[in-house]
């Protein structure tokens, strides 16, 4: 049999009726827009050195917010390569897209509390049970990109200060979010669109905006995968692109294997492809031949920013048997 932690993570299916999610999602919206900014980054939260973040209230967010940037000005450009979150060593030149990733305090407090800001932390809250983010848990990520100064008013800003003090100006042109509900977990992808196109339902620039989908399930009513990607943000996936599966694959690996599964499936060279539909469950692990279930692979109750953490707490040293000294 399957054990709990992926019977779980299979078992979160149920669907919100489609004009109740988007509901939810616009209200969610309107609710983050006044204060996204001033939550905790990924960077801030999962230190390099795998000390503790400290308290909420301590948390000072500076250039280390993006994930996309020059590792000169921006330090923490990161990708998964083998199982691993690496630094990356060719950058957007330019920096002609920067990322980002914040969490609310629920989130943050949530993995503090229970030591997920380090692999071995993760390792030991999976051995203890289920990790399972409470309910009012948010993440989200957010694109930039480069706007000239006319088309201030059409969004929401940012101007950055490089090292050498020239500054450049960015605008919001993608927004996804994922909030733990109720119900369980509801992800949502807005982007901006042209003034001539608006569809959004707020004032100033926030009316240039619009909701291009949310998902709460992996499949639709008649069993046919759900496809929700932003156009910026998961560029390239087209198809292939579900919220929800990808963020499925959120896992620590285990008995001696990979940190990580990769986000992006086997495709050619040059390709992106990522994964929809229902997980499967080779993913995760696979049965002995008395038919045990073996678990490769825990699930990390879909939280990707996880798989940014450091391996040991700070002062801490892993030796040859793994045992944390």
């Amino acid at each position: 049999m399957i054990q709990a932690l992926l019977a779980a993570l299979l078992a979160q299916t149920a669907s919100a009726a489609p004009a109740a999610a988007d509901a939810e999602a616009w209200r969610l919206w309107t609710a983050i827009q006044p204060e996204w900014e001033t939550w905790a980054s990924a960077a801030t939260t999962f230190r390099r050195d795998g000390a503790d973040p400290g308290p909420w209230g301590a948390v000072h967010v500076g250039s280390e917010r993006f994930e996309l940037l020059t590792p000169t000005d921006f330090p923490n450009l990161r990708h998964v390569v083998r199982g691993h979150m690496v630094p990356m060593t060719d950058p957007l030149l330019g920096a002609q897209q920067l990322v980002e990733v914040r969490l609310n305090s629920v989130t943050y407090d949530f993995i503090r509390a229970h030591g997920l800001y380090t692999v071995d932390g993760q390792r030991r809250a999976v051995a203890a049970g289920q990790v399972t983010f409470p309910v009012g848990s948010i993440q989200l990520k957010a694109g930039w990109r480069p706007i000239p100064a006319g088309r201030r008013r059409d969004y929401h800003t940012l101007t950055v200060r490089s090292a050498d003090g020239s500054t450049r100006l960015y605008g919001l042109v993608a927004f996804n979010f994922a909030a733990k509900t109720d119900g369980g977990w509801l992800w949502a992808s807005f982007e901006h669109v042209d003034a001539r196109n608006d569809a959004g339902n707020a004032g100033g620039a926030w009316k240039h905006y619009r909701l291009m989908g949310t998902q709460t399930a992996y499949v639709d009513a008649v069993g046919q995968p759900v496809h929700l990607g932003n156009a910026d943000l998961e560029a390239g996936l087209g198809e292939t692109a579900s919220c929800m599966t990808c963020h499925a694959r959120a896992t620590i690996g285990i008995a001696g294997m990979p940190e990580r599964l990769p986000i992006f499936a086997p495709a050619a060279t040059g390709i992106r492809r990522g994964y929809i539909g229902t997980p499967d469950p080779a993913w995760f692990g696979n049965p002995d031949e008395l038919g045990n279930w073996h678990v490769s692979y825990a699930p990390l109750d879909f939280v990707w920013s996880l798989s940014q953490a450091a391996e040991h707490a700070a002062g801490a040293e892993s030796g040859a048997d793994g045992d944390q000294r």
